[in-house]
């Protein structure tokens, strides 16, 4: 059995984001927000993460409906405030009239505030109103010190996984870093982040939970170090705090705390 593993969520623990949602019927931006609020404050939504190029989607005509380019063999639910079908999903964002123009204002806000980070796009779906509540854009720049903390991690016998409700598109970069590609677990929700951990336990003496956000914490209760970071939400829920074994700051204090410790 390998000694251990450590799991980080890619928005958060390891990269600081920054998001912006346009609320399709109002017609406004929301920026620097969190997604787990959209979503939570209302049952029946979702969010939904289709493998889209988002330069694809910036050189598009805006008039034209999202739908058009979807592939439906890769739209999946990334998170949900209550259980809603992946089939129900797939017949709202094909019903919706949300155009190209909506996930293009907000890729176009990232882009401004965060020019040189890599980019995703998702939506927000609502079941009772049968339509695309909000399109979301995020932006992305690894935290100061990733490449060392990742060194010293790899000095301890660690094997790095990340699981994140961002695409597969969206995650790539991250090898780069000397993060394996199958070692990516990409649109993971919570229970499925939950399964990931079940499934290293399986193959390593000591599982490590690097997380920041609700999505994170069937996993950091599962996992037999659950680590809260709160490098990019200075005020995390009480519900995250209580179930995490160690709250840090910055991620640069993760190893030399992993060093002290043992299962």
């Amino acid at each position: 059995m390998q000694k251990l593993a450590v799991i980080f969520d890619s928005a958060g623990p390891i990269l600081r984001t920054y998001r912006v949602a346009k609320d399709i019927r109002r017609g406004i931006l929301l920026k620097d927000i969190l997604t787990s609020n959209l979503i939570m404050e209302k049952c029946g939504r979702a969010l939904i993460v289709p493998q889209l190029d988002i330069n694809l989607i910036a050189s598009c005509n805006p008039d034209i409906p999202i739908r058009t380019i979807l592939d439906e063999n890769s739209i999946e639910i990334s998170c949900a405030s209550t259980p809603i079908t992946r089939e129900k999903a797939i017949e709202i964002l094909y019903n919706s009239d949300t155009k190209i123009a909506d996930v293009q204002d907000t890729y176009n806000a990232v882009r401004a505030k965060c020019p040189d980070t890599y980019s995703s796009a998702g939506m927000i779906i609502d079941v009772e109103l049968g339509e695309v509540a909000y399109a979301i854009s995020t932006g992305g720049t690894p935290f100061p010190g990733l490449t060392s903390v990742l060194d010293q991690l790899k000095d301890l016998e660690a094997e790095i996984y990340v699981a994140s409700g961002d695409s597969m598109r969206g995650l790539i970069h991250l090898t780069d870093y000397g993060i394996e590609l199958d070692h990516i677990y990409p649109v993971a929700n919570p229970k499925r982040k939950r399964e990931i951990v079940y499934k290293l336990k399986e193959r390593y003496r000591r599982v490590v939970m690097v997380g920041d956000g609700l999505n994170d914490l069937y996993a950091l209760e599962a996992a037999d170090l659950g680590i809260l970071t709160t490098q990019q939400n200075s005020c995390p829920p009480n519900n995250l705090i209580r179930v995490a074994d160690r709250v840090i700051n910055n991620i640069s204090e993760l190893p030399e705390f992993l060093k002290g410790t043992t299962v």
